[in-house]
């Protein structure tokens, strides 16, 4: 259920985003989601269709690309994607990528 708030905020920041550019209408929508962000894009998607409706962004198309899982290593700074890339250190991970939920880009006319 949290993708309708995730979707609700989205699409509140890029409605203000248009506006303040003086845009007519929202034509794209594209966001990165990271692999392990916890959202289901189709989810969204679905929020998203039904949100949009009577707004700027009511013909706009959402895309999404997808962030893989980036780690570091806190002893040896060695950067991998997922756990079984982790290095031999046994240091464990910091999370580099692949939590966030990010408009990267809107178009507009």
């Amino acid at each position: 259920m949290h993708e309708f708030s995730i979707t609700d905020s989205m699409l509140k920041q890029v409605l203000a985003l248009a506006e303040q550019h003086s845009a007519r209408k929202v034509t794209s929508i594209r966001l990165i989601v990271g692999q392990e962000a916890g959202v289901v894009p189709d989810c969204v998607r679905f929020y998203f269709d039904t949100m949009k409706q009577g707004t700027a962004a009511e013909e706009a198309v959402l895309e999404f690309r997808t962030e893989p899982l980036r780690l570091r290593c806190p002893k040896c700074g060695a950067e991998f994607e997922g756990i079984e890339d982790m290095c031999r250190c046994n240091a464990g991970a910091e999370i580099i990528s692949g939590r966030e939920i990010v408009i990267e880009s809107i178009e507009v006319d």
